[in-house]
């Protein structure tokens, strides 16, 4: 997945006029998720618990103590934010949802912390 579809996917948003999450958040979710979801052989679908602790363990280890600040400078606070930005990175081809996968999914997972 290169550079161009998550400009993409960054851009979709301004034209769609939805609120924005950073090109380096962006591009944090994507890797990350390659990392998780990569099982020798290929791939493996996430649920979208199982993607939000991924991600808020992963924050925590790579962010310490700035992550407050990274979370609201990639626009990620809660699972419901982490669902909107898959979302968008499905939409342009960034990554493949997992049937029957939901937003209502994320937004169950509740608050990601990392708040001041």
């Amino acid at each position: 997945m290169g550079d161009e579809r998550l400009r993409e996917a960054h851009l979709a948003m301004f034209r769609d006029g939805v609120e924005s999450f950073s090109p380096a958040g962006l591009e944090y979710i994507q890797r990350l998720l390659q990392r998780v979801a990569f099982q020798g052989k290929g791939y493996r679908d996430l649920r979208a618990a199982e993607l939000f602790e991924a991600f808020r363990t992963a924050t925590a280890a790579d962010f310490g103590p700035f992550l407050p600040e990274t979370l609201a400078r990639f626009g990620i606070r809660t699972g419901a934010d982490l669902g909107r930005a898959i979302f968008l990175l499905a939409a342009q081809g960034c990554l493949t949802l997992r049937e029957g996968e939901s937003l209502e999914e994320y937004a169950a997972c509740g608050d990601l912390g990392g708040k001041k």
